[in-house]
C-alpha cells in the first residue's frame, strides 16, 4: 500500500505531539509506503495530476524520528490515499488544491468536498441545541447585544484560526472590545464568531476522537494554563486522557450521522462544559497523547478502519 500525506509543518512540529508523525509511523510500521508533499508541491502535466514527493521513513520502529528523501514527481492515481494534514488557515493555495485533487479523482482523508465545506467554527451552527449560544459577524452592535442578552463574558474566535490563537475573551464593560473587534474584522470587512463563555471551561476543553463513525473510548482533556483561558496545547495548556462520559457519547451521536453525510473519516470535536464548541476536520489532533496515555491506539483504529472506507 502507498500512501502520501499532505503536511505544511515539518520545520514546526512538535514529533511528541504530532499526529500527522504518528499516523505516518503508525503506516510505516505496517510496511506501506509512505511519502508526503505540500500545496505547493502538486503540477497538472498532461492532465496528469504529479506531486512532487519526499519517501518518509522511520529508521526505528520504535521512534518516531524520521528521514525525508527527495523522490521526485509522483502521479497521486498511484497512491492508495492521500491524507490531507494541512493545518489552518484554509486559503486559496488550499482551495485550488482540493479542485484539482477533486477534478482527478484522487481518494482523500478526509474528503476534499469537506474540507471546502465544513469549516471548524461553522460546522457546530447545525448543532445549535449541543452548541453553546453563537452568533456570526463583523457588526460591533451584533457582539454588543450579545452582552445585552446576560451574558458577562463573550468569546471572540476568527472563522480560519487553530490551536488557540487570536481568540479574545472579553468582558461586557470591556474598554477594548472597539479595539479588538476593529483588529479581528478590519473595520467590519471580516466575519468572526461570537459565544458565551461556558465557565466549565477552566476545568478542561474535552476532545473527542471520531474515526470511520466511531467514537473513541478515551478522550484528551486539555485544561487550561491558570494564566490563560483557552484549552489548547499550544497556548500552554496541560492534559490527562479519560474515558468518553455519556454526555460525550450523546454528542458523538449527533455528529456521527453528519459526519457520515459528509463521507468524512476523521474528526475531533471539542465539548466545553457539555456543549460542543468547535468541529475540526481539517487536521484533527491529539491521538498521540490519547495513544501514550491509555489502553487505547487510535493509530492502530484509523489504518484498520481504512479499508472499509469508500
Amino acid at each position: 500500500m502507498k500512501v502520501a500525506f499532505i503536511i505544511n509543518d515539518f520545520h514546526s512540529m512538535d514529533i511528541k505531539k504530532d499526529t500527522s508523525i504518528y499516523l505516518a509511523h503508525e503506516a510505516f510500521r505496517r510496511g506501506m509506503e509512505v511519502h508526503t508533499f505540500n500545496t505547493n508541491n502538486i503540477s497538472v502535466i498532461n492532465n496528469q495530476l504529479f506531486a512532487k514527493t519526499l519517501k518518509l521513513s522511520f529508521p526505528s520502529k520504535d521512534s518516531l524520528n524520521f528521514e525525508l528523501q527527495p523522490n521526485g514527481s509522483e502521479d497521486l492515481t498511484d497512491f492508495s490515499c492521500v491524507i490531507n494534514r494541512v493545518n489552518p488557515p484554509f486559503n486559496k493555495e488550499y482551495l485550488y488544491m482540493t479542485i484539482l485533487l477533486d477534478t482527478f479523482k484522487i481518494k482523500c482523508i478526509n474528503p476534499t468536498k469537506a474540507l471546502r465545506e465544513v469549516n471548524e467554527k461553522l460546522s457546530i451552527l447545525n448543532f445549535p441545541e449541543i452548541s453553546p449560544i453563537t452568533r456570526v459577524s463583523a457588526d460591533l452592535e451584533v457582539i454588543k447585544d450579545m452582552f445585552e442578552m446576560g451574558f458577562g463574558r463573550l468569546v471572540l474566535k476568527p472563522l480560519d484560526g487553530m490551536g488557540g490563537k487570536s481568540i479574545f475573551l472579553v468582558n461586557k464593560d470591556d474598554k477594548n472590545l472597539s479595539v479588538i473587534w476593529e483588529s479581528m474584522t478590519h473595520r467590519g470587512k471580516h466575519q468572526i464568531m461570537v459565544q458565551e463563555y461556558i465557565e466549565e471551561a477552566q476545568e478542561g476543553d474535552n476532545r473527542i476522537v471520531i474515526i470511520n463513525g466511531a467514537l473513541l473510548e478515551n478522550k484528551l482533556i486539555r485544561i487550561p494554563d491558570p494564566k490563560d483561558f483557552r484549552g489548547n496545547l499550544a497556548a500552554g495548556a496541560t492534559s490527562k486522557v479519560e474515558k468518553v462520559t455519556p454526555n460525550d457519547v450523546s454528542i458523538a451521536k449527533n455528529l456521527i450521522p453528519f459526519l457520515n453525510e459528509q463521507n468524512i473519516y476523521f474528526a475531533g470535536a471539542d465539548i466545553l462544559g457539555g456543549k460542543l464548541s468547535e468541529l475540526n476536520i481539517t487536521s484533527p489532533t491529539c491521538l498521540q497523547e490519547i495513544n501514550n496515555n491509555s489502553d487505547s491506539n487510535p493509530g492502530r483504529v484509523f489504518w484498520d478502519n481504512l479499508d472499509k472506507f469508500e
